[in-house]
């Protein structure tokens, strides 16, 4: 009761609105997320979230701005293009590993949001600013953005079954040799060390095609 009055004497703003929509995400999911519900978490009706607000999409959008804002941001320059996309991707896998609910949220996430517009705009300066072609910069940053939040999918999805084991599990019937030579590299799968495979085939890749 008493946090239910400290936050009618809040004043309601859109800031108080996306912090309160971020917390009911990572507690309850994407799904939850209705104006009911954050309107009691946040102790006021929902109609006064329309005041900020005025659909469930606008809501959205700016829930999607406030969680990429989390991100630092690479200047053209400051570092080797390399360097920069290396950290923008881990910065965005934790990112997404701090509010796993959000990644089906941010995997349709368009251009035509504003709080995505500051995110592809810095990558796509820092891309061009180190010589690749404006078509090449686009797709460079739509197979980076798409292999981040892939395998962040896959990190949240099996997150359970790695939690607390030390052990592999049995190798299942009918396991190819070459699967059942490695498996407990494969059970028991370090994500660190798979993201950074990966995102060196990615840089490797983006290398090659410099320039085009």
């Amino acid at each position: 009761m008493a946090k239910m009055l400290a936050s009618r004497r809040t004043p309601l703003s859109s800031e108080r609105i996306l912090d309160a929509a971020v917390e009911l995400l990572d507690r309850d999911g994407l799904d939850a997320l209705s104006m009911r519900h954050l309107g009691a978490a946040l102790g006021v009706e929902a109609m006064s979230l329309y005041r900020h607000f005025p659909s469930k999409v606008r809501l959205l959008e700016g829930l999607a701005g406030r969680l990429l804002s989390e991100l630092a941001l690479p200047v053209p320059g400051a570092a080797p293009w390399d360097v920069s996309v290396r950290a923008l991707a881990r910065g965005y896998r934790e990112l997404l590993v701090r509010h796993p609910n959000a990644i089906p949220l941010l995997a349709t996430l368009q251009l035509t949001n504003p709080g995505a517009l500051g995110p592809a705009g810095a990558v796509m300066a820092l891309l061009r600013d180190a010589g690749f072609g404006a078509k090449t910069s686009i797709h460079a940053l739509a197979t980076a953005v798409s292999y981040v939040i892939g395998f962040a999918y896959w990190e949240a999805g099996t997150a359970v079954l790695r939690a607390g084991v030390s052990e592999p599990p049995a190798i299942p019937a009918g396991a190819d040799p070459y699967i059942a030579e490695r498996w407990s590299e494969i059970a028991l799968a370090d994500c660190d060390e798979a993201f950074e495979f990966g995102l060196d085939v990615l840089i490797a890749g983006f290398d090659r095609v410099r320039g085009g």
